[in-house]
């Protein structure tokens, strides 16, 4: 799947390498997701660094810091789904 976006964000990890990173595609949800239209973020890879991961990705925005999606669930309905 293609995305419209890429971003390279730092491993969010105690256990790897202080400057690995890694890419997401960013896209949107599809019709039959309760998240219809929102933002998503799909994990495609991790880096040992930035410029590792700008071989693979060289369109993707360089972050300092982990974005977020954003998503909610304020369209739903309050009441339980009985299905």
């Amino acid at each position: 799947m293609k995305y419209g976006h890429y971003t390279i964000e730092p491993a969010n990890s105690a256990y790897g390498e202080e400057s690995a990173v890694v890419v997401y595609g960013w896209g949107r949800y599809g019709r039959s997701s309760v998240l219809s239209g929102q933002r998503k973020k799909v994990y495609l890879d991790q880096y040992e660094s930035t410029v590792e991961a700008l071989q693979f990705y060289p369109d993707a925005e360089v972050l300092e810091h982990i974005a977020e999606a954003g998503n909610t669930f304020d369209h739903l309905p309050d009441s339980p789904d009985y299905y």
